[in-house]
């Protein structure tokens, strides 16, 4: 296969890109973060053992429901305090699992949680009205309104219900994100509102000085970690680095891009694919986190972030005034150079889900000497219009570091559903060797929606992209 000779030239769009000491890859945290909540579930069963858990189950038919009860209870209690934790944005959890993977432990502990936790409401009011032999129903209003802390714990799990009920697929394609995202906040007034009940009515939670201290220390973790990574550290990171918006410039039909700068930028520990949650300060409504991927490699002179403005919130944003004062949380996600072990690069984008990768790309071209080879940019675009960051793609490509294949047309609706209309009748791992034959060779960078995300990701693995090469960021919440 011959070999394509790199130009000399390191500089592409204006300032030189600098990685601003990026995240270290560190492997070995994926599976510690796994470790440590099945040891959490341990724990709790195993508490919930020595109180003679095991030998009230056969000791009468109100007490199986009530010991069942107690144990369902306790562990929707430990994975709702986990989700607490994964809400709290810890560093090096979301650098060790990717926000791809935390979305879905996220979902999956979350559902686990609330059904366990409904579990527990249903066989303890089953138990104590066997013990007390009345009606199921006249027991649980009983329970709610005479046993201590019952009341705000009923007001707790209704909170828990309704954020549930809000992440059902179905229900979140109804909703902003913005309100998704303001719903599941109140996570953290259903978790408060459960430990007066804990404390109260639940034996577990005292029933040993090992059993107050795991309870007590899980609890403070959780709290000490919202208010230090969501509350004290976003302020102070916005504050130091003082962001104001410089100019917004159109880009595409519907989508601008935002230019920010301020002081300390080096300092920040931003990489080229990561984002952050913005909060444009003006107008109503400016409370409300954007998540939006860095769309140009950060430098310490300014960053820029690409956003389509059809949404409710994008005539404020396309409006934004120079000088307008920016928060940010963050920066998260793992899509960023580091991942990188291979000298040929492949990026692969639907829609804005090109941004990052445009950074991804400036940033390797600026450090030349980490290719072979010019990169390649696999474009999913729905008309010859719709194509964001043009110039910043021409500009790579006139310095001789990308080539671009654009897949333009209306989505497929059979056969290979990530392509175009027009090519849904190619296999998918077909068309992937047909875009890139030596693909397996490559580090591969995939962003766009869920749905597209998922099935290209299927055929590029069907062709030989090992899991290390593959790195991967959907727009999903």
């Amino acid at each position: 296969m011959a070999t394509t000779t790199l130009p000399r030239a390191a500089r592409v769009g204006g300032t030189r890109p600098v990685r601003l000491r990026a995240p270290r890859r560190q492997l070995w945290w994926t599976d510690a973060v796994g470790v440590v909540v099945w040891a959490s579930i341990l724990v709790v069963v195993a508490l919930w053992v020595s109180h003679n858990g095991v030998q009230n189950l056969t000791a009468s038919s109100s007490s199986f429901f009530l010991t069942t009860g107690r144990l369902s209870g306790l562990i929707s209690s430990d994975l709702l305090l986990l989700q607490v934790l994964a809400m709290a944005r810890i560093p090096w959890v979301e650098r060790a699992l990717g926000q791809d993977k935390i979305t879905r432990w996220h979902r999956l502990i979350g559902f686990t949680s609330v059904n366990l936790l409904l579990v527990h409401v249903v066989l303890i009011t089953i138990g104590y009205a066997m013990l007390g032999q009345v009606g199921i129903l006249n027991e649980a209003i009983s329970l709610i309104l005479t046993a201590p802390g019952m009341l705000i714990a009923t007001a707790g799990t209704a909170l828990f219900v309704l954020i549930i009920s809000t992440s059902i697929r179905a229900a979140r394609r109804k909703l902003r994100y913005e309100s998704w995202h303001l719903l599941h906040l109140y996570a953290y007034l259903g978790a408060g509102l459960a430990l007066p009940h804990q404390l109260w009515t639940g034996t577990d939670f005292l029933a040993s000085p090992l059993a107050t201290a795991y309870w007590w220390g899980l609890y403070g973790v959780a709290l000490v970690s919202v208010l230090v990574f969501r509350v004290a550290l976003p302020l102070a990171r916005s504050t130091r680095h003082g962001l104001r918006v410089t100019h917004v410039v159109p880009e595409s039909p519907g989508v601008v891009s935002v230019h920010m700068a301020g002081p300390q930028l080096s300092k920040l520990q931003a990489a080229p694919g990561q984002f952050f949650v913005w909060r444009f300060r003006t107008g109503p409504g400016w409370t409300r986190g954007h998540p939006l991927s860095l769309s140009a490699a950060p430098t310490s002179h300014g960053l820029r972030v690409t956003v389509g403005v059809r949404g409710d919130d994008g005539q404020r944003i396309m409006n934004l005034a120079p000088g307008t004062k920016v928060m940010v949380e963050g920066p998260y996600g793992r899509l960023t150079p580091d991942m990188r072990s291979r000298k040929a690069l492949v990026a692969v984008g639907s829609g804005l889900g090109i941004a990052p990768l445009i950074a991804l790309l400036q940033d390797a071209a600026a450090h030349s000497k980490s290719l072979d080879r010019p990169m390649t940019l696999v474009r999913r675009v729905s008309g010859p219009e719709d194509k964001p960051l043009q110039k910043d793609i021409d500009a790579l490509v006139d310095a001789g570091y990308l080539r671009v294949l654009d897949l333009v047309g209306p989505r497929s609706k059979a056969g290979t559903g990530w392509l175009p209309s027009h090519l849904g009748h190619v296999p998918g791992r077909k068309a992937v060797k047909l875009l890139v034959p030596d693909i397996a060779e490559c580090d591969v960078y995939v962003c766009g929606a869920a749905p597209w995300v998922e099935a290209v990701s299927a055929d590029l693995r069907s062709a030989g992209v090992p899991d290390d090469a593959l790195h991967i960021e959907q727009f999903s919440w």
